[in-house]
């Protein structure tokens, strides 16, 4: 169970990861979660930092889809102002909805990123697809009720444990990269 819960990539934040980087690993069409992985919980503008790794997202040639359990009307608001569409449906974790997004991608699970903050919403499903997967720290400590609950449950099992064990390898199976934590950051 626990291999499942390991990203390929994690980093920081989301600008940290380098669009060209996905590009090297094959990768065609991004899957990015919204709160606190683009922006923080129940906002709905993203910051110019944001935006402007999206343009180099683009640039780089990759599509973006956006999937989250927010209201549609606030995910329409920020998919204008990204430039990308987003998929609804069942609420995550939902591994049809990532076909969903795959199929808005026009992509195949070994070419698509999954992009976000969390082991069972985020990583889980999209490790079960066969996606390449990064995680990211939560922008804001303030969550949901929902989210919070989930964390304490990614604490209990070792959510930092994961992370280091993964970062400790020097080569993991699959075509998993190596992955780097900041190691003076205590990992959620």
């Amino acid at each position: 169970m626990i291999r499942w819960l390991v990203p390929r990539r994690a980093v920081r934040r989301l600008v940290d990861l380098d669009p060209a980087e996905l590009v090297g690993q094959g990768i065609r069409g991004v899957i990015l979660d919204v709160d606190n992985t683009l922006l923080g919980p129940g906002e709905t503008d993203p910051s110019p930092e944001v935006v402007a790794w999206m343009e180099a997202l683009r640039r780089a040639g990759l599509r973006a889809v956006l999937v989250s359990n927010a209201l549609p009307s606030r995910i329409r608001g920020i998919c204008e102002q990204l430039g990308c569409p987003a998929v609804g449906g069942l609420p995550k974790p939902n591994p049809w909805r990532l076909r969903r997004a795959m199929a808005v991608l026009r992509t195949g699970p070994r070419e698509t990123a999954a992009i976000g903050d969390q082991l069972f919403t985020d990583v889980l499903p999209a490790n079960l697809l066969g996606l390449y997967t990064v995680l990211v720290e939560p922008l804001e400590p303030r969550e949901f009720l929902t989210t919070r609950i989930l964390r304490w449950v990614e604490r209990l099992i070792g959510r930092g444990r994961i992370l280091q064990e993964a970062g400790e390898q020097e080569s993991a199976p699959e075509g998993r990269t190596r992955i780097q934590t900041d190691p003076g950051r205590r990992w959620r």
